[in-house]
């Protein structure tokens, strides 16, 4: 009896996932007829699903406690569908366990023989007793009228979940009224509705299993062991388990949350910082632009450039030849603008306007994943007379991008929280998010580049295999970079002496 609720331990509710797939390529793989999809950390459920793991627990608890299916259902909805509490109350209490349900130990029988007239107690008009119901789950004794039954479970079905826990009508007993007996009270779109209920209380009185939220998505992730919280539903919807919000790995729904209030509170200050400002690159004091000058001089003398801050000698800018590129590419730039932020009390704008852009970027390339997979993968087909999944490389490096872009997000979230006097951490956790940055950018280039090439000339097989692995080869690299990221956000990111490269063996 020990092992009596052990979810994964029958063979038809085990699935693993092989290791050399990405989850994304078991969903495609399934397709809509897949039953229940498991990963590393968690199992994908679809409606059919959902009613054969409720079944299942049902027919376990009335074999194991030798109870009616009915009874069954009712004893582990009232105990939140959790198999272990139920059994261990009814270990240590049987009789408190029903009394706790509304199951009398013993039905009520012998009070009157079918046929036999006798008076309603809602109605007090007189009727002939329906002998079913005395074999029904939770029947008390307490003789009502057919009619008056029906209408009071009717309308309690719809008032809504609650008929689930509907008691006798009298008003001094808790004696449940079980599905069993409202199948034969209730019209068929009646017991639909009930089923329903049943089935929604399974997942959401589940400690383990939750609806995905996204609209008209009736899927549910089931939780099963891990540090991460990260799901991908079968709709693509990517959420954190926990919070059922965004994914926000690799920071917790804590700091996520904190994150989004500061956002708020801060839109207007950064807004007007970004728009109206700029810090003296000599004295660090900030600079309100009140007119159409680009080149500005500061209180302590230093004249420079609005556009790129660099030194401004006479009437001209030479640095600006050199800002065309960026921060993107310039690593010194880049260094540049992170200091003069930090160094300025604004190190939440450099963080804030990182994390933005890339929340951008993800925003285009969630619709450029969808422009491909609806239209694109089809024109491509047709173009090269390729069928059967021959540009699923170019979807799944969509899908790869995305799912990074809205990592690479979140780090920036994680690097705004890491203590600034951690120096060495901090070498190191930039370092990983620069090299997963920089993949990340080359992966969309060689992407967008691939997908342009393949619309533009017709099939020549060459080319198409050279295109194909270059990015199949950029995908897994990418993947790679990210992976240690991740691994060594998970690690503490711990201090290494020297190169941090040794530390991952690059």
């Amino acid at each position: 009896m020990d092992d009596f609720w052990c979810e994964t331990s029958d063979d038809e509710f085990n699935m693993h996932d092989d290791e050399s797939l990405d989850k994304r390529d078991i969903l495609d793989t399934f397709g809509s007829v897949y039953e229940s999809v498991e990963f590393e950390n968690y199992r994908v459920l679809n409606k059919e699903d959902i009613k054969r793991y409720q079944e299942h627990d049902i027919l376990k608890v009335s074999s194991s406690l030798s109870v009616s299916r009915y009874a069954a259902a009712i004893l582990l909805h009232k105990y939140a569908w959790n198999g272990k509490v139920l059994l261990d109350a009814w270990i240590a209490d049987e009789d408190g366990a029903r009394e706790f349900v509304g199951l009398p130990k013993k039905p009520a029988v012998g009070l009157q023989k079918s046929g036999e007239s006798s008076v309603c107690g809602m109605c007090f008009e007189k009727y002939v007793f329906d002998k079913r119901f005395e074999n029904s789950v939770g029947f008390c004794g307490h003789r009502f009228c057919t009619a008056c039954l029906e209408n009071h479970v009717s309308k309690a079905i719809d008032d809504g979940p609650a008929c689930l826990f509907l008691q006798c009508p009298d008003p001094n007993c808790r004696a449940v009224i079980g599905q069993d007996r409202v199948n034969t009270l209730v019209s068929d779109e009646g017991k639909i509705k009930y089923k329903e209920y049943l089935i929604k209380s399974y997942v959401e009185d589940h400690k383990f299993i939750k609806w995905c939220p996204a609209p008209n998505c009736d899927c549910a992730i089931q939780y099963l062991r891990g540090v991460s919280y990260d799901v991908t539903c079968r709709c693509w919807s990517n959420f954190c388990w926990k919070c059922l919000g965004e994914a926000h790995s690799p920071v917790d729904c804590e700091t996520a949350a904190n994150w989004m209030l500061k956002n708020i509170s801060e839109s207007e200050n950064v807004s007007w910082i970004l728009a109206s400002t700029q810090p003296c690159p000599k004295c660090k004091v900030l600079i309100e632009k009140i007119d159409w000058r680009k080149y500005v001089t500061c209180l302590c003398g230093y004249a420079f450039c609005w556009t790129c801050l660099g030194s401004v000698t006479g009437f001209e800018c030479t640095a600006c030849v050199n800002y065309q590129d960026g921060v993107k590419h310039d690593k010194n730039a880049e260094e540049r603008v992170r200091n003069r932020f930090k160094e300025c009390g604004l190190r939440y704008v450099y963080y804030f306007q990182r994390w933005d852009a890339n929340h951008k970027a993800q925003e285009k390339e969630v619709a450029d994943l969808c422009n491909i997979k609806g239209n694109l993968v089809e024109v491509l087909e047709k173009k090269h007379c390729r069928n059967g999944g021959g540009f699923k490389f170019l979807t799944e490096a969509w899908k790869q991008i995305v799912e990074c872009r809205r990592l690479l997000k979140w780090t920036y979230v994680y690097g705004y929280y890491m203590p600034e006097h951690a120096n060495s951490k901090t070498t190191l956790f930039e370092y990983l998010q620069g090299e997963a940055e920089m993949a990340l950018e080359r992966l969309h280039d060689c992407a967008e580049n691939t997908l342009n090439l393949c619309l533009k000339f017709d099939d020549t097989t060459d080319i198409f295999e050279t295109l194909k692995f270059e990015l199949l080869d950029r995908t897994a690299v990418t993947k790679k970079h990210f992976k240690n990221l991740l691994q060594g956000v998970s690690d503490g990111l711990p201090e290494v002496e020297g190169n941090p490269r040794w530390k991952l063996g690059l």
